[in-house]
């Protein structure tokens, strides 16, 4: 509670501080450019919605290279990149909150009519089913090593965005995709209500928006401090989840 009031008094202070530039990359449904060129997207909201809160000032500049964002959080071009999961190397050039906003979930999707018939409790319940694979996508190693398995029934294809169309067609049975990413497309593609998911997640990660080392300054820890308060409150009180259910994504919470 003394925490909390002395983040209360500081905030006044942060009215004058300097503008904060957020670095991501193009990833819908977390982050894209409308066509005016605006960001839009549930990390968008989130960092708004928050610094909104504190009275800090921010711009977000979204870029299409993932490598090109690390080398600007290296360089210093950003005080803060969006959506990055916790990794020890990347420790030498980004601050990571306590609070993360994201759990990138991978579940099996199935058809809405067979989710009551195929279990997932262990890889082997997925013998008798025709299993979709995205080529060159890094699944669990478990997984990897099945692939070598004739017992079971994989099915490899180029392009990922096709797994779902060959679900809905009865190609395949099930396909293991990150809950973010297959219901951004079951919206994009009007898909509602014909596909569901299994409730074991294949694997998970924690995702956070992370302050860099090159940009960092005496107000940061506050700043960053401030921050994670505020998201546990959002957690707490369902905005979080509000962000979640408007762009239609499943709410695993982090």
């Amino acid at each position: 509670m003394r925490r909390l009031l002395l983040l209360c008094l500081l905030l006044p202070c942060w009215l004058s501080a300097k503008e904060l530039i957020i670095g991501g990359t193009l990833e819908p449904p977390l982050k894209w450019l409308d066509e005016g060129g605006q960001p839009r997207g549930l990390d968008v909201d989130l960092v708004t919605a928050i610094f909104g809160t504190l009275r800090v000032p921010i711009r977000i500049e979204l870029i299409d290279s993932g490598a090109r964002l690390t080398r600007g959080a290296e360089t210093g071009v950003y005080d803060l990149v969006m959506t990055h999961s916790y990794k020890p190397e990347r420790e030498a050039y980004l601050l990571y909150p306590k609070q993360s906003h994201l759990r990138h979930s991978w579940h099996f999707l199935v058809r809405k009519g067979d989710a009551g018939k195929i279990h997932y409790e262990q890889l082997a319940d997925l013998k008798p089913w025709r299993i979709g694979i995205t080529r060159d996508f890094s699944y669990t190693p478990e997984l990897t090593a099945a692939m070598r398995d004739p017992g079971y029934q994989f099915q490899e294809i180029p392009i990922n965005a096709l797994q779902l169309r060959k679900l809905i067609a009865g190609r395949i049975d099930t396909v293991p995709m990150p809950l973010v990413t297959a219901f951004a497309q079951i919206k994009q593609e009007g898909l509602e209500g014909r596909l569901d998911y299994l409730p074991k997640p294949l694997k998970t990660g924690l995702y956070y928006s992370v302050w860099t080392k090159a940009r960092a300054d005496a107000d940061t820890p506050t700043l960053m401090a401030a921050y994670d308060a505020e998201l546990l409150r959002m957690k707490q009180d369902g905005r979080l989840k509000a962000l979640y259910d408007k762009y239609g994504i499943p709410y695993v919470a982090p």
